[in-house]
C-alpha cells in the first residue's frame, strides 16, 4: 500500500488498465489449457501461469478500488468453454506460454521503467519476475523435449571496419551478407507470424460469426505473405527458415473462446506485431531490408484498424482510460 496519496500518472494508470486486460484475456485460454493439457511437465507451467495470471487480477483490481477508479470490464468465464474438444496441441500450449512470458517480459519491464510510485514499481518487478519464470522454464522444457527452435547459427566474426556506403544497399548489384541483429530479428519475427498463423488458424476454424472467419483468414494469409517473404531473404543467405506450428492444430470446429476474447487477441497480436517489426527497422541496416518492414507495418496496421472497427461495430471495444475532453464539457 502507498504510504502517502499520490495519484497515479498517466503511464502507470495505462500500464494497469493493459495489464488488467491483458491477464483478464489470458485466464480463460489458461482454464481451457489445463483441462486439456496431457503433458504434466507442460501442465505444471500452466498451472503456474494460471495461477498468477488469477492473482494479478486481484492486485489490479485491489488498486483500481484503492485509487476509486472503476474496474475494466475485461473477459469473464462467459468467453470460454473449457469442455471444448481439443483445438491446440500440448507443443503449441507451451509456445503459446513461452510467448505469454515474452510478451510479459516485455510489458511489465516498460511498466517497471515508465513508473514513479514505489508501489506500482513494486507491483511491476514481482510481476516481471513471474513472466520472466514463465519464458525460463518453458524454454527448458522446450529443450528437454527437442522442440526449441534456435536461430541460425554463425560460423565465425571478425572485428572489422566498414570502409564504404556499400554496407547500406541493398536494391541493386550485390547484397552483403545479413547481420547478426537482421538474423535475430527475421528470424523472431517468423516465428512469431508462424505462431499468429497457427492461433488463428484455431480462430478461423471455430469463430462463430462469418465476418469474423473471413477477417481471422485475411490474418493467416497475411502471416503468410510475411513469412514467405522472410523465407526468401534467409534463403538468400543460405540460412535456414524455422518450422511452421500449423501440426499443432486439430480439426475441432467448436469453439473454446468466445468470438469477442478471439478478435481482442488478435489485435493484440497485430498490436505486438507492430511493435516487433519498428524495433527491427531500427535495427536494420540494407535498405531493402527497411523497405519491407516499412510495408509490413502498413499491411498489418491497415489489418489492424479493420480489427478494432469490428470491435467497435459488435460493441465489444472497452475505452482506454484517456484525458478528459474539456472541448466536450465546454459544449455540452
Amino acid at each position: 500500500m502507498k504510504e502517502h496519496n499520490i495519484k497515479l500518472t498517466s503511464a502507470e494508470l495505462g500500464s494497469l488498465w493493459a495489464s488488467y486486460m491483458a491477464e483478464s484475456a489470458a485466464l480463460p485460454l489458461l482454464k481451457y489449457f489445463n483441462r486439456i493439457v496431457k503433458d504434466l511437465e507442460i501442465k505444471s507451467i500452466v498451472e503456474y501461469a494460471l495461477d498468477k495470471s488469477a492473482e494479478h487480477l486481484t492486485t489490479l483490481s485491489g488498486v483500481f478500488s484503492d485509487e476509486k477508479f472503476d474496474t475494466p470490464i475485461g473477459f469473464s468465464d462467459e468467453d470460454v468453454d473449457i469442455k471444448a474438444p481439443r483445438l491446440y496441441s500440448d507443443t503449441y500450449m507451451l509456445y503459446f506460454l513461452r510467448n505469454l512470458g515474452k510478451n510479459g517480459i516485455s510489458a511489465n519491464g516498460m511498466a517497471l521503467s515508465m513508473s514513479a510510485r514505489k508501489d506500482i514499481k513494486d507491483l511491476y518487478n514481482h510481476f516481471l519476475n513471474e513472466s520472466v519464470r514463465i519464458e525460463n522454464e518453458t524454454t527448458e522444457i522446450m529443450l528437454s523435449k527437442g522442440v526449441y527452435i534456435r536461430p541460425p547459427y554463425m560460423d565465425s566474426y571478425h572485428a572489422d571496419i566498414v570502409e564504404n556506403a556499400g554496407f547500406l544497399r541493398g536494391w541493386f548489384g550485390e547484397r552483403r551478407p545479413l547481420t547478426a541483429a537482421e538474423i535475430t530479428h527475421i528470424f523472431l519475427n517468423f516465428t512469431n507470424n508462424s505462431f499468429g498463423k497457427a492461433l488463428l488458424t484455431g480462430f478461423a476454424q471455430t469463430a462463430k460469426s462469418e465476418e469474423l472467419r473471413n477477417y481471422f483468414v485475411r490474418g493467416i494469409e497475411l502471416s503468410r505473405t510475411i513469412m514467405d517473404s522472410f523465407h526468401r531473404i534467409l534463403e538468400e543467405c543460405s540460412l535456414p527458415s524455422p518450422e511452421s506450428w500449423d501440426a499443432g492444430i486439430s480439426e475441432s470446429t467448436t469453439a473454446p473462446f468466445s468470438d469477442k476474447l478471439m478478435l481482442f487477441y488478435t489485435v493484440e497480436l497485430n498490436a505486438i506485431g507492430i511493435g516487433n517489426i519498428g524495433g527491427s527497422l531500427a535495427l536494420s541496416m540494407r535498405r531493402d531490408l527497411s523497405a519491407k518492414y516499412i510495408k509490413m507495418i502498413k499491411d498489418i496496421g491497415l489489418y489492424a484498424e479493420d480489427g478494432a472497427n469490428l470491435l467497435i461495430k459488435n460493441n465489444w471495444f472497452e475505452r482506454p482510460p484517456q484525458a478528459i475532453d474539456r472541448e466536450y464539457l465546454t459544449k455540452r
